[in-house]
């Protein structure tokens, strides 16, 4: 074994001695934080060993390993968030870059970012392997503003086209005259806006994953899905069809925090690709207005250092579960003062998950695949969860099922017998909490909780039918048949 250690000791030494490009280099393979592993490659046979066994050579603490494992693994995950305006007249054809087919790495290197007015940039994280990235929403602001403007004009000329259409129809107009009624008004509306076609919006998103990874750190155009204002959060998706299995970041329990306890930012301050910082938890709760001017509540307070650029990164804890979206800081000299605030994850994640799966479900509706299932019902999540769990007695608190809180007007539920009596529920009104009806039970499949429900529900396909057991606040049971129905977009 000691022999072992000197000759590995000795490779890494000449490979660090070797100069030029055809030296040996050091190459990270994906994996889980436990199992990554370092790979050496040379022109003679791999050697390949666990990153952990360089870790012990190199005689690190156990807290830097739990920081360097996080940044090994979850630092592939984070991109660099930008947008451009596009100058009046460009082609989508343009916009798209270099990319001139799917699944060529050589064009993907040589993808710049196009020419236009820069629009604000910042950091951002995959929360999807399909390729939905969260960013805060002040760093896509500009252009996502720019884009409704020219989404809006769209529609009131669409307005006027149709009502123009119907009115000449109905003075028994023919065809020809809709057709030069419908041209000059559509030509009208791109002479005016400057774009050879509705599809084509002047401002335009842009990712680039980290520098040292096989895309050369090349921009990939993006689509801005949705905003949600109230959190400074905003979910996109890669256009780029190759990238269908990205790395992606998973959530923690933001509600689970504690003062003092470690924390890790990673993101692209002033630019610089894929910077870790660490510090703790100074304090949670916190108020703050955000940069785009919105009121955010109970924002985690971290000394981990938040430069311009890091907005949008990802909050970490030390095993590497996202816990919030950094967001803004409180300086008076422009850089980190030690003061910054980042969204809670578990509100980010309830919105953006929403998000993603409605968007997702209008992809399917593209296709003559059924949609996921959909049963109209919210349950209680987290420290909701949590509260409504101390006010049950006499009921085994491992496995108290998913509270009901509330139910869609729509909901399938509704379409069974005795719609009144079908779901009481639980609600938190002036401090007091009514406990009502939980679901324990999908089919054969014990629910726990809230979370348990969510993940059983994912699985499920719009017609299907399934039966829940539910029990009331005196752990009555009882069993409902239902047909899922389609998510309403």
């Amino acid at each position: 074994m000691t022999i072992t250690l000197l000759l590995l000791s000795l490779t890494v030494v000449v490979a660090f001695q070797s100069p030029g490009p055809s030296s040996r280099e050091f190459a990270y393979r994906a994996g889980s934080i436990t199992t990554s592993k370092l790979a050496l490659t040379t022109n003679s046979p791999s050697v390949t060993i666990r990153a952990s066994d360089l870790d012990d050579a190199l005689g690190l603490t156990l807290e830097e390993r739990a920081v360097v494992n996080v940044h090994r693994v979850c630092s592939k995950s984070v991109v660099y968030v930008t947008s451009v305006l596009n100058p009046m007249g460009r082609s989508e054809r343009r916009w798209r870059g270099t990319i001139r087919k799917e699944n060529d790495e050589v064009q993907k290197k040589l993808q710049s970012l196009p020419r236009g007015t820069a629009l604000g940039s910042g950091s951002g994280f995959v929360v999807d392997p399909a390729g939905y990235v969260v960013t805060n929403y002040h760093v896509i602001q500009r252009a996502y503003e720019s884009n409704q403007i020219i989404i809006q004009y769209d529609s009131f000329w669409k307005g006027v086209v149709a009502n123009t259409t119907n009115k000449v129809q109905a003075s028994g107009g023919d065809s020809a005259m809709l057709s030069n009624i419908q041209g000059i008004i559509n030509g009208t509306i791109n002479a005016i806006s400057g774009r050879l076609n509705s599809d084509n919006l002047p401002a335009k998103v842009f990712v680039r994953f980290g520098t040292d990874d096989n895309g050369g750190g090349g921009y990939i155009p993006c689509d801005i899905v949705d905003v949600v204002k109230e959190l400074d959060v905003a979910v996109l998706k890669i256009c780029d069809s190759s990238s269908t299995s990205l790395p992606a970041l998973t959530y923690g329990t933001s509600s689970d925090l504690l003062v003092g306890q470690s924390l890790l930012a990673i993101g692209n301050p002033f630019g610089l690709d894929r910077t870790i910082t660490a510090g703790l938890v100074s304090a949670l709760g916190r108020s703050v207005t955000g940069v785009a001017g919105n009121d955010i509540k109970n924002c985690i307070q971290t000394d981990a250092a938040i430069n311009p650029g890091n907005s949008g990164g990802p909050l970490l804890t030390l095993n590497g579960k996202v816990v919030g979206v950094n967001t803004m800081i409180i300086t008076t000299s422009g850089s980190s003062a030690g003061i910054g605030f980042a969204v809670p994850g578990d509100n980010v994640k309830e919105s953006t998950d929403r998000i993603v799966e409605l968007d997702k479900e209008r992809q399917l509706r593209l296709t003559t695949r059924k949609g996921r299932g959909w049963i109209g019902v919210d349950v209680a999540m987290n420290y909701l969860e949590d509260s409504f769990c101390k006010r049950l007695v006499n009921v085994d608190e491992t496995g108290l099922g998913a509270f009901v809180t509330a139910i869609d007007v729509n909901s399938p539920l509704l379409l069974t017998k005795d719609t009144n009596d079908v779901i009481k529920i639980t609600s938190a009104v002036n401090g007091s909490v009514v406990i009502g009806d939980r679901i324990i039970k999908v089919g054969g499949t014990d629910i726990a909780n809230g979370k348990d429900f969510a993940n059983e529900m994912q699985n499920r396909v719009e017609g299907e039918q399934i039966t829940l057991t539910v029990v009331n606040e005196d752990d009555d049971a009882r069993i409902l048949y239902i047909k899922l129905g389609r998510i309403p977009l």
